[in-house]
């Protein structure tokens, strides 16, 4: 079970770069500014900004069908099914057949494939939440591990609100994610069981996740500090004149972005490709969001240079 497709999630960030930069155009337009001009640039961060509230309007609808389609080919019988998402949430969809126990997953990420699964094969499930200002909540979820993938849906958030841990909108939504535990233990008495307890044996800690997901995290900041060089030299007119001396800045701080998210992406894959042998194991949500985050930057980072250097 996965959460997310690379290729998807490519795919999309190249669509929506491109209305990006379609938007700046009409904006141009009638703004009587010259072609390409900095909202160019600036429309195409602007749409990016929204990735998952754009993404879950356009490719959720084809999550839910794929969902449908693949329930009724499978013969599912009767259903519990639960939503989850929320504001920059990315929306998921999760089918239980309360008849064999088997377990069925669609996100608006991963719209295409239906995933499907045992009870018996889960681990590690439980309801809970992170812990907020003051002692409350912004986000209750649900969760539990296929092999050493972690599917974690949301039952509340609020991007806004803190709520106390007593409130009844925090106990509904914990008591909603141990409806959906409460299931898959009846066909997985070890489902709340942590993989090394199942398998009986100490779980490595894979280290190479740590560099990764740092040199990830770097990697966004110093190319949003890149990308925003790029529009303040490209708001100069008559910049491409001298081109080399005006981008000379903008191409620093990219460079230094690039090979902070190429080391992220390097250090990301080696961790996952040692959790393939050795799972399961301790850290590999480290080499994911490392993996991910560097993919992520390196791709905007290249398509929006591209428009910078280009158009």
């Amino acid at each position: 079970m996965k959460r997310n497709s690379v290729p998807t999630i490519i795919l999309l960030i190249a669509s929506y770069l491109t209305v990006g930069v379609v938007l700046g155009g009409v904006i141009d337009v009638l703004l009587n500014l010259p072609r390409f001009s900095v909202f160019t640039i600036f429309m195409a961060e602007i749409v990016l900004l929204f990735f998952p509230n754009i993404s879950n309007l356009i490719m959720f609808p084809v999550a839910k069908k794929t969902m449908m389609k693949g329930i009724k080919e499978n013969n599912f019988g009767k259903t519990t099914t639960y939503v989850g998402g929320g504001w920059h949430r990315i929306k998921s969809m999760i089918c239980i057949d309360e008849e064999t126990g088997r377990v069925a997953y669609t996100s608006a990420l991963s719209p295409f494939k239906f995933q499907m699964v045992e009870a018996k094969e889960l681990s590690k499930a439980r309801s809970a939440y992170e812990r907020g200002p003051l002692g409350g909540t912004r986000y209750v979820f649900f969760e539990f591990y296929y092999k050493n993938n972690r599917i974690r849906i949301p039952t509340l958030y609020s991007s806004k609100f803190t709520y106390f841990i007593a409130s009844r909108e925090v106990q509904e939504a914990l008591a909603t994610g141990e409806n959906i535990c409460k299931l898959i233990e009846k066909f997985n008495p070890l489902v709340r069981l942590t993989a090394d307890k199942i398998t009986n044996r100490e779980m490595p800690f894979i280290k190479i996740g740590v560099p990764s997901a740092i040199c990830g995290g770097l990697s966004i900041y110093v190319a949003v500090m890149g990308i925003f060089t790029e529009i303040y030299v490209s708001s100069f007119e008559g910049w491409k004149d001298d081109f080399l001396n005006s981008a000379m800045p903008a191409f620093v701080v990219v460079s230094i972005a690039l090979a902070l998210a190429v080391a992220g992406l390097v250090f990301g894959i080696m961790g996952l490709r040692r959790a393939a042998t050795e799972a399961p194991v301790r850290g590999l949500g480290l080499s994911k969001a490392g993996t991910v985050m560097s993919a992520i930057v390196i791709v905007v980072l290249l398509l929006i240079t591209a428009l910078f250097v280009f158009i």
